[in-house]
């Protein structure tokens, strides 16, 4: 099953409706075709390197460069809607941290924090600080090759200017109690990533 037969849409297995926005601000709006199976809303792999596109009432075959794209879009309709407003949840919040769960390729877990930033995406690896302060380990430097799976468990705004949260037996408290959005507060998800 693609991305359109989980999500509203009206492509079909292996064809699903896309505009791609090239980096240079150029659109191609048609059908790809391509090879996606799966039951997930996310497809568990990524798209080719080159993309096939049959241009709407053209017909005519397209091939776009991955790399030549700002990003691809998955549409309803070839149409859009020029008057739209993108609904924003987060639009004035940028959490500081990113609370994270990562398993090893030998099946152990850690649980700690790490910077929310583009780093996670680009770096080979990622710092993570564990919040069992109880321990030996105040900082771990991760490698993505040792990672088999990594969830984003949650997110922190933290106010530099207020005192730290007390420890309770040795466990540092890096998120408040509360589950609202703002300085000093977290938010709690599981996201696979």
């Amino acid at each position: 099953m693609s991305v359109s037969k989980v999500l509203p849409g009206n492509g079909s297995a292996g064809n699903d409706l896309v505009v791609v926005h090239g980096a240079g601000g150029h659109l191609t709006k048609g059908t790809l075709e391509w090879n996606a199976v799966s039951e997930s809303v996310i497809p568990p792999t990524p798209l080719p390197c080159v993309l096939r596109i049959k241009c709407g009432t053209s017909g005519e075959d397209k091939v776009v460069p991955l790399d030549e794209a700002k990003a691809v879009f998955f549409v309803k309709t070839q149409e859009g809607n020029n008057v739209h407003e993108e609904v924003k949840f987060f639009e004035y919040v940028t959490p500081n941290y990113v609370w994270v769960r990562v398993q090893f390729v030998d099946g152990e877990v850690l649980e700690g924090r790490t910077e929310n930033s583009c780093r996670l995406l680009f770096d080979p690896g990622i710092w993570l600080q564990p919040f069992d302060m109880t321990g030996n380990n105040s900082l771990v430097y991760i490698p993505r090759s040792a990672v088999i799976n990594f969830h984003i468990v949650g997110t922190s705004q933290v106010r530099l200017d207020q005192p730290r949260p007390a420890s309770q037996d040795g466990i540092d408290v890096p998120f408040s109690a509360t589950s609202g959005i703002g300085e000093g507060s977290a938010t709690v998800a599981s996201v696979d990533i």
